[in-house]
């Protein structure tokens, strides 16, 4: 998809597998002496992995562009695919039982503190020191590799993301329906979600459309945060770390949200919705936030029942102090090698050939493009879609979760305005990007009580847009926030976030 493709994709860590790790490299047919050697060396490698789906049902492994993804790399790829929504659960029951781990396992969540204590623990390979012996994986970005290590150390290869991804995504037909243009600016947003929920954007002579829809990722909210000017997630300022809910553009944030849901911009069922995508598709929201390059990946069924319905990107829209977004990791999970299953480092570079190859200019092209004369067509010097949405179901969602590199190094095309447009808008979004200064650092603290901090902030925020919480009773969560351990992760990011500023 030009030079460049990418997906949203979640995070955590997830379950429990048994998953035979066998290296192929023998052929007991084969004649004696060198022409045997010779056989094992080109025989494909077989290598397991655990990675998730997006889709209603899982990659076929027998798919044509999964045959040559496997033909390209010279392996026979044992995948267990595992649902986006119970993935997380599933890399932990596994990690707890690290017996049963594949030799490639995609890690959602690598700051989660049983990832990081497994790796701190050896139970996985340190890649850094072999990055160097691989064309492909040389070139990886140092930003990232710095995001996503471990006390200095990288034990993973990142899945390539654009830094700045999200934004909003939008019901062209019901703007146009309404005679409204795109808005450019968060007074204009909320002015659209009014209508798109009041004024029967759909023309069925119904009361039953929403603004926005909402659900229990805090994505959509971050969104709104960082436009109206909060902290992406914590700010280094006069010498201290503070987390974003301690800033006034923060509760400037959760103001706005509470009038949002007062006047049904949204659904009020969000705390326990876990799939945004589902009202949009249901042709009961207008407006969808999350990753720009959503638009041609999870919203089929919304075609499939409503073949004129029209969906475009919208370009990030400017707040109180400008133009600003969330900058994100660079980065998309991680796979990960575990030691239980790759016991040697022959056997590990068999793996990382693998990821490597994953980078040649064929494998880019087949996952930028597919095939030539089924998925595209060259004109001019230039790859051309035949059709946007069959190259979605046949290659994008197949192929998308093997996904390193960034696709420089696919064929330049052509593609459908509605793709040149959204990758654009991403690229224009790194100029606005605000970054998390605490993403590359760990605290020992949040390691230990992250999850139940975390949720003392959620539920605060969750209760106070929903009004069933004042500002006093926000500050009060505030205060057993940092009762339960918070003032200690703001002194240790402090002091580690220092340190790296000193070297």
């Amino acid at each position: 998809m030009t030079t460049k493709r990418m997906v949203k994709v979640s995070l955590a860590a997830a379950g429990a597998l048994s998953l035979l790790v066998t290296s192929a490299c023998g052929n007991g047919g084969a004649p004696a002496g060198k022409d045997k050697d010779a056989s094992a060396a080109s025989a494909p490698v077989e290598i397991t992995m655990m990675n998730q789906y997006l889709t209603a049902e899982p990659p076929k492994m027998d798919s044509e562009p999964m045959k040559l993804l496997q033909e390209y790399t010279n392996t026979n790829l044992k995948v267990t695919w595992v649902p986006s929504a119970s993935y997380s659960e599933k890399v932990t029951a596994s990690i707890a039982v690290a017996g049963d781990l594949p030799q490639l396992l995609l890690v959602k969540d690598d700051r989660n503190p049983a990832i990081v204590e497994a790796a701190r623990a050896g139970l996985f390979w340190e890649l850094g020191p072999y990055l160097d012996q691989y064309p492909n994986l040389k070139s990886l970005d140092t930003t990232r590799l710095n995001n996503m290590s471990i006390d200095g150390k990288v034990y993973g290869i990142y899945r390539w993301r654009a830094m700045a991804r999200n934004g909003i995504i939008i019901r062209k037909d019901w703007l146009d329906n309404l005679g409204l243009s795109e808005p450019k600016t968060i007074d204009e947003l909320l002015t659209v979600l009014k209508a798109f929920t009041y004024n029967d954007p759909d023309k069925n002579g119904k009361n039953d459309t929403f603004g926005i829809s909402f659900d229990s990722n805090s994505a959509q909210i971050y969104h709104f945060l960082s436009v109206m000017g909060a902290p992406n997630t914590w700010e280094y300022k006069d010498g201290k770390m503070t987390p974003d809910f301690m800033t006034k553009p923060y509760m400037d944030t959760m103001k706005m949200l509470q009038q949002m849901y007062k006047d049904k911009l949204f659904n009020s069922d969000f705390p326990v919705v876990k799939d945004r995508t589902v009202l949009v598709n249901q042709g009961k929201a207008g407006v969808y936030i999350g990753a720009l390059d959503d638009l041609n990946a999870r919203f089929t069924d919304l075609f499939k029942a409503n073949p004129n319905a029209k969906l475009d990107t919208v370009a990030s829209i400017s707040g109180p102090t400008g133009v600003k977004v969330q900058g994100g990791s660079g980065y998309n999970s991680v796979f990960m090698i575990p030691k239980t299953s790759v016991k040697t480092e022959e056997e590990l570079k068999k793996v990382l050939a693998f990821i490597d190859k994953l980078g040649d200019e064929k494998v880019q092209n087949l996952m930028n493009w597919g095939i030539e004369g089924k998925h595209y067509k060259i004109e001019n010097g230039k790859a051309v879609r035949i059709d946007e949405k069959v190259y979605t179901d046949e290659v994008y969602n197949t192929l998308f979760q093997m996904m390193v590199f960034d696709g420089s190094k696919a064929l330049p095309g052509q593609v459908d305005p509605s793709v040149e447009k959204y990758n654009r808008l991403i690229q224009e979004n790194e100029k606005f990007a605000v970054p998390n200064p605490a993403l590359p650092l760990l605290s020992k603290t949040y390691m230990e009580k992250g999850k139940q901090l975390d949720q003392v902030i959620t539920d605060a925020r969750t209760k106070f847009i929903m009004g069933e919480l004042d500002e006093n009773g926000f500050a009060q969560a505030l205060t057993n926030w940092q009762k339960l351990g918070g003032d200690q992760v703001m002194e240790e990011y402090k002091g580690e976030y220092e340190k790296t500023q000193k070297k």
